[in-house]
């Protein structure tokens, strides 16, 4: 099934999927400890705080997989009302199953007796893609813990929305507990490297008031407001720093340094022919990654340019 056939699929079914009212999860999701929401603990015997122990004193996988399967992945099937609404977000599966090009890329569901679901391979794979999202040596500098927590109490601004008020969250709060079952030294991300803004003022902002083949710069679109990562001056004058530095902080957003294959700042212009992000509302600046301008970005994203050296990277 192409990308565009599943995207439509997946919208599909999750519009009728959210539109009922009096179902907070479907039935092959119920979700039912009292007072919290969310699925039954591990086995009786063992509760969340042993779970990642096995009896020879090792990490234990399979409960902490069970734990995830049980108590996770429910979390992002949950409907939180239409997309564009103000008091309702798209569940997560509403992007992060059919955009694969994104990092939390989940395995598409698979339709059973029982409804839509994953199977344990399934489960297995997005346990896989999940944990990389983790930071066990600092669980709620956790990316998985951030995106969805509103930006007044910490979290990170998230296209999909902000689906938790504060830490407070039942469902915020049975993730953390997740993560800490997780071994640091197994779910440790390496550091990231430095992103310099001086090669973002010099030479990335010229790029973004440059149009290619007759096409509108990415300035038309992303020069102020919440998607203002390109601002452009004023006829007649010159970017002050405050302003390229508010354009750098908003453009963080959509990198990830060290990993340009997986920044949306790369992937969204980028046809998607050559890898690129399905949906962009915008032109496609780029027709494969060889580009020459695309690869020094990739190099600006793994830290590897600094300065107000332009020169491009081949």
């Amino acid at each position: 099934m192409s990308p565009k056939n599943r995207g439509r699929r997946w919208q599909v079914w999750l519009a009728s999927f959210a539109s009922i009212a009096a179902i907070v999860v479907c039935a092959g999701f119920a979700l039912t400890s009292p007072g919290v929401g969310l699925a039954d603990p591990p086995p009786a015997g063992r509760d969340a705080s042993d779970a990642s122990v096995a009896p020879n004193g090792e990490f234990d996988r399979q409960s902490v997989e069970e734990f995830y399967r049980q108590n996770i992945e429910p979390i992002f099937t949950r409907p939180r009302g239409y997309p564009g609404e103000s008091d309702g977000n798209a569940a997560c599966v509403m992007c992060h199953v059919w955009q694969t090009s994104l990092r939390f890329a989940l395995d598409e569901m698979t339709d059973s007796p029982d409804g839509w679901t994953w199977t344990e391979e399934q489960s297995r794979r997005n346990y896989d893609v999940v944990t990389q999202l983790v930071n066990a040596s600092d669980p709620p500098s956790s990316l998985l813990l951030l995106k969805p927590l509103s930006t007044q109490a910490g979290g990170l601004a998230h296209t999909g929305g902000n689906y938790w008020e504060s830490t407070e969250d039942p469902e915020y709060q049975v993730v953390l507990e997740w993560i800490r079952l997780l071994p640091p030294a197994q779910f440790t991300p390496p550091p990231a490297p430095t992103v310099d803004f001086e090669f973002y003022r010099s030479c990335v902002l010229p790029i973004f008031q440059s149009p290619l083949y007759g096409q509108l710069s990415c300035t038309e679109c992303h020069g102020g407001g919440s998607a203002g990562f390109a601002p452009a001056p004023a006829s007649g004058s010159a970017l002050t720093e405050a302003q390229a530095r508010q354009g750098f902080q908003a453009i963080q957003r959509l990198i990830l340094p060290g990993d340009p294959e997986r920044s949306r700042f790369l992937l969204k212009p980028l046809h998607p022919d050559g890898g690129g992000s399905y949906a962009h509302n915008g032109v496609r600046r780029w027709q494969s990654r060889s580009d020459p301008e695309w690869q020094t970005l990739a190099a600006w994203i793994r830290g590897e340019v600094t300065g107000s050296d332009c020169s491009p990277v081949y």
